[in-house]
């Protein structure tokens, strides 16, 4: 009774300690005003508005099915210090910023306007989608608790932690000079730690899963800097480095690590995933034959990380790639040739973010196989 009420409250406490610590986090976010040295938008502010009325529509569908022309509507501005005002706002279609307008549709606005002057600007800038978003997501975990219970809702709070400490705390700190690889490599093991605990509570288990997913963290920052060094690959080479590199400099930003933690976020679920599934898999097995020995219950685990290596690669070799289609398909289309293509830099920069986290998913099975099956054997 004492052993389940300690339990209990050790869960209580966890949970009520990574409640506050998200809410610390969103505090430091949303109270930062980093001063970039720069500001692209000055005067402008991005207000939703509805639209009221369409005063004019000269578009029109072309022959590839999407609608171009401008549209001339008067909108009433919903939020930010000009909520309630009526303007007239411009909306300018092209192909990739087709934002048709009808009246009672909610759209977000470019309103330039500068204190003391009676003159604006407002365009139509895109749809209103934080509504849906927001509805979606509330879905998502909502269908997570009902299939999945209360690990689907244990899952639901590690994933909340993941993106409020990615989002309020990691890139803030960045942005006001803190290291960005020392950074996410701290508060990647933090968000390990908390979520398999979430998920998967204080058992033996969670301790080898999180001890197997370091493991992989590093296997990444090694082979990093390895994969990097043979390609030729450096923080500077990824295309939106140009306008960082001004932010850098006034911000102190070591932009350079940034790819580096791009490619530590990326892989960091599926290394957990396979360090979780070898674990809990040889956990079952330790226990259900309890006088199984180490070198027999090592075999046994790796047989089954085999199988998890195998699946996992896969999946993140197609991420990685879908990220890339739309560009591989440009590339048929025009006849590239091989070699223009294969040497090209952001080709290299796909391959090292495929490999540096293949590379560390496919080392940590074998990793939490042997910190596993040392814990659960019981004759060495």
């Amino acid at each position: 009774m004492k052993l389940g009420a300690l339990k209990l409250n050790k869960n209580i406490v966890f949970f009520l300690g990574a409640t506050l610590a998200m809410g610390i986090m969103i505090w430091f976010g949303s109270s930062r005003d980093i001063d970039f040295g720069i500001n692209l938008t000055t005067g402008a502010t991005y207000p939703r508005a509805r639209v009221l009325e369409v005063i004019s529509d000269q578009t029109a569908v072309d022959e590839d099915g999407v609608r171009r022309g401008r549209q001339d509507l008067i909108v009433e501005i919903l939020t930010g210090e000009h909520r309630g005002r009526i303007v007239e706002a411009q909306n300018i279609l092209f192909i990739d910023a087709a934002v048709y307008a009808q009246p009672g549709q909610r759209i977000v606005l470019f309103f330039d306007y500068q204190t003391g002057d009676t003159t604006y600007f407002a365009r139509v800038h895109t749809y209103e989608r934080a509504t849906a978003m927001y509805v979606l997501v509330a879905l998502f975990f909502g269908l997570l608790a009902l299939v999945g219970g209360k690990s689907g809702i244990r899952s639901a709070f590690g994933l909340i932690f993941t993106f409020v400490t990615i989002l309020f705390l990691l890139i803030p700190a960045i942005a006001q000079g803190a290291s960005p690889a020392a950074s996410t490599v701290f508060l990647s093991l933090v968000i390990v730690a908390v979520s398999l605990v979430a998920i998967m509570g204080f058992e033996k288990k969670t301790y080898i899963s999180i001890a197997g997913t370091a493991i992989g963290i590093a296997i990444c920052c090694a082979f990093y800097f390895i994969i990097g060094a043979a390609l030729r690959i450096t923080g500077f080479n990824v295309p939106e480095m140009s306008v960082l590199v001004t932010v850098g400099f006034t911000a102190n930003t070591r932009i350079a690590e940034l790819l580096f933690c791009g490619i530590l976020i990326a892989s960091l679920g599926a290394v957990m995933d396979i360090a979780v599934s070898v674990a809990s898999a040889t956990a079952e097995i330790g226990q259900a034959y309890e006088k199984t020995e180490f070198k027999t219950l090592f075999r046994r685990s790796m047989t089954m990380a085999r199988d998890c290596i195998g699946s996992s690669v896969n999946t993140l070799i197609l991420a990685f790639t879908g990220a890339f289609f739309v560009t591989l398909v440009l590339f048929q289309l025009n006849n590239f040739d091989y070699h223009m293509v294969i040497h090209r830099t952001d080709i290299a920069i796909e391959v090292m973010r495929a490999l540096t986290a293949s590379v560390a998913l496919v080392l940590c099975a074998p990793a939490t196989a042997l910190i596993s099956s040392r814990v659960y054997s019981k004759h060495m």
